[in-house]
């Protein structure tokens, strides 16, 4: 039994994620592919578009085997966290055997692999040069991606293709797969069609953000390109139903959090007292989530960054918890989000060969968490009940928690 995995947001699902999974199984002639994919908040720490059981039967749908959710703290943390956790939990499935992923390629696949390779290393080593080339571009207020970015390009001077979108994650998959001695084998994919920034949403390889803006403007129309027929059918019978989700539906929801949090800003993950304090000073101006994040945002904090701190209030994620995960190995669980009734076999394996629990079902978590594994379940609980709150007092209409919501089976 020859088992892929893939990490993933599907936010939403479209024709490149469905080209990467049959290219992934047909090149490395698997029998399974697993998918570990956020939950209802992202890497850019904004909502997802759509409620991940959508998301989940679009991707079964569209090929995949098994959807495994990637817990809270790891699914909006910092681009080394969002990979760390995710390998980590791929490594403790002891059954997968390679990971793919997509990147922007300059030319030869096998020497981009292998700048990639070289630059996970120095990652990984920080020799001398690269810690004080990094350190100076810190002092000069670059943001911590720009600084680094800067430092590796002292090591590896034709570098510049490594920092794209796409390659940015590619780096800190290989990176992650290294650090853990994981006997996972990377593959790489090149990104087809549109970038990753790409605003036209009419290509037939349309970006996800492109094709966010596009059914976000309006009511979906009949065909749009860049979706499989599936995600397009689902995104249309549920639409001002389920979705779709802005930032901004937050914006009540993240003022309630952040006057709760009081002046104890700095125990949320990716927060200091230099933001906390410029957040403390905005929030007296405070209309909209979106529009605070900007009056924020300088040329040391991202506005990515500034969506993952702001997610971190809401869904009430503490540096403290973190750095015990980090500690840990990251790894506590695998919850199923979806599965083909064709995996049963690859489940089975699963039960047998990993080291740790399976999650099917939710009332029975408490069974089988303790502790710092404990605190991650809830936290998505409660991160998945403040997305569903949102949604009902968006669309009018009750939903089912994580308690009553069944696992996607096709």
């Amino acid at each position: 039994m020859k088992t892929g995995a893939i990490i993933a947001e599907y936010n939403p699902f479209h024709n490149g994620h469905q080209y990467q999974i049959e290219h992934f199984r047909k090149t490395s002639e698997l029998d399974y592919v697993i998918v570990i994919m956020s939950g209802n908040f992202t890497q850019r720490g904004e909502p997802a578009w759509a409620p991940k059981h959508l998301r989940t039967l679009m991707a079964l749908l569209g090929g995949a085997d098994l959807i495994l959710e990637l817990p809270a703290y790891y699914a909006t943390g910092s681009a080394s966290i969002f990979a760390e956790g995710a390998i980590s939990h791929l490594n403790a499935l002891n059954c997968v055997d390679e990971l793919c992923f997509g990147c922007e390629i300059d030319g030869n696949l096998d020497e981009h692999k292998r700048k990639l390779s070289q630059a996970a290393d120095i990652l990984i080593s920080e020799p001398p040069v690269f810690k004080d080339v990094l350190s100076s571009n810190l002092k000069q207020g670059l943001s911590y991606p720009a600084a680094r970015a800067a430092a590796l390009k002292t090591l590896i001077p034709d570098s510049d293709i490594l920092f794209q979108p796409n390659n940015i994650l590619a780096l800190e998959y290989m990176t992650a797969l290294k650090k853990s001695h994981s006997s996972i084998q990377p593959v790489l994919i090149q990104r087809q069609g549109a970038g990753y920034h790409d605003p036209d949403g009419s290509h037939p390889l349309a970006s996800a953000s492109a094709l966010r803006q596009v059914l976000s403007s309006a009511m979906p129309i009949s065909s749009v390109p860049g979706l499989p027929k599936e995600s397009l059918t689902i995104i249309q019978d549920n639409y001002n139903v389920l979705l779709p989700v802005s930032l901004n539906d937050f914006s009540s929801m993240f003022a309630a959090s952040f006057m709760h949090a009081g002046t104890d800003l700095c125990r949320y993950t990716d927060m200091n007292e230099e933001l906390a304090n410029r957040m403390q000073h905005c929030f007296n101006s405070y209309t909209n989530l979106s529009s605070f994040l900007l009056d924020i945002k300088n040329k040391a904090y991202t506005y990515s960054r500034l969506c993952r701190c702001a997610s971190h209030i809401l869904t009430n994620q503490q540096q403290t918890i973190l750095s015990l995960a980090k500690d840990d190995g990251y790894a506590y669980y695998a919850r199923i989000l979806g599965f083909r009734k064709s995996a049963t076999p690859l489940l089975g394996r699963i039960k047998q060969c990993a080291h740790i629990p399976m999650i099917s079902k939710m009332a029975d978590y408490p069974n089988h968490l303790h502790g710092n594994g404990k605190t991650l379940m809830e936290t998505d609980i409660f991160a998945a009940d403040i997305y569903r709150t949102v949604l009902q007092m968006k669309f009018g209409r009750p939903l089912k928690n994580e308690f009553s919501e069944k696992i996607v089976i096709i």
